[in-house]
């Protein structure tokens, strides 16, 4: 019964194959096909496309009233809204207290101290960072509505004027970065969002360069990047999220990085790799060895004066 229903909330979404329902559920289609059966003769209108392309929709109109949640999925609940209280500045700050509250209010009081002592049980490790975000609602909004920018933003370098269009927002290790199209530099950035300085609304460029497509960072269209690590250096990025996966073994007890990466964050990886130190060797591409390289000469330069 709670896949049915669980069928019935994602078919408010829009229209689904057999093919995606079994993917969800990891179930088998031949099972979707008999849920869809059990469904219909429940008296839930569903439309059914046949052909290669066919799939399952709703009737118009037509949705479930409002479910009560198990105990189980009102902890999951609260873990998730505890886990994001620990990041600073969290947007909808009074609204997020406000859904604790009502989700709290749901658990009936002879479970509460269950709750609570499993919550402390299980938790998320989120970085405790110290810094505002004041204009994190604003980037959450704009990348929304598609609408433009002007900004001030402290790099590493320098501080600089620009016009960007927010396209998604993200949290990483405790703190909270933009991905955004830079007028000024032609191309799709990673910003930072404490350290934008000030933020306003502003009309689209006058002759706006076409925004390219967004581009996944292993896309085919990237350099391959190989990394050989030793055994420490493997075990140090297996605790990566965006390259753990893309550890090879090599030998009995060395490791192999491969993935496709864009080259205008090559910075960015060339300081991630310097700080493994000895244990991470660029084999390609030549770029960023070589970036790798000069970072590294001049720490040795810094460190003889």
């Amino acid at each position: 019964m709670d896949r049915l229903t669980a069928i019935v909330l994602l078919l408010q979404g829009g229209r689904r194959t057999a093919g995606e329902i079994a993917r969800r559920f990891e179930v088998s289609k031949r099972t979707v096909f008999r849920d869809i059966e059990a469904l219909c003769e429940m008296g839930i209108p569903i439309v059914t496309e046949a052909g290669a392309n066919g799939g399952y929709t709703l009737m118009p109109d037509y949705s479930l009233t409002p479910l009560q949640l198990t105990f189980h999925e009102t902890m999951l609940l609260r873990l998730a809204l505890s886990s994001i209280s620990q990041l600073a500045q969290t947007p909808f700050k009074q609204e997020r207290e406000s859904l604790l509250a009502k989700v709290q209010a749901l658990i009936p009081p002879q479970h509460r101290p269950e709750t609570d002592q499993l919550l402390q049980t299980v938790q998320f490790n989120v970085p405790t960072r110290s810094y505002a975000t004041p204009f994190i609602e604003q980037f959450i909004e704009s990348a929304r509505t598609q609408q433009w920018l002007r900004v001030m933003y402290r790099s590493q370098q320098r501080t600089s004027q620009q016009t960007i269009l927010p396209r998604r927002l993200s949290s990483s290790g405790g703190f909270w970065y933009c991905e955004a199209y830079s007028q000024e530099h032609q191309e799709e950035r990673t910003y930072r969002v404490d350290r934008f300085i000030a933020v306003s609304a502003t009309q689209p460029p006058e002759h706006p360069t076409p925004l390219p497509s967004r581009l996944p960072y292993k896309h085919p269209s990237h350099p391959e990047v190989r990394i050989r690590l030793t055994a420490r250096g493997a075990l140090l990025m297996e605790r990566n999220p965006y390259f753990s996966d893309a550890i090879q073994p090599l030998g009995e007890e060395e490791g192999l990085l491969c993935f496709r990466w864009p080259p205008a964050e090559n910075d960015w990886l060339a300081r991630l790799l310097l700080s493994f130190g000895p244990d991470a060797e660029v084999l390609a591409p030549p770029p960023l060895r070589n970036l790798v390289r000069e970072m590294a000469q001049e720490v040795v330069d810094r460190h003889h004066q």
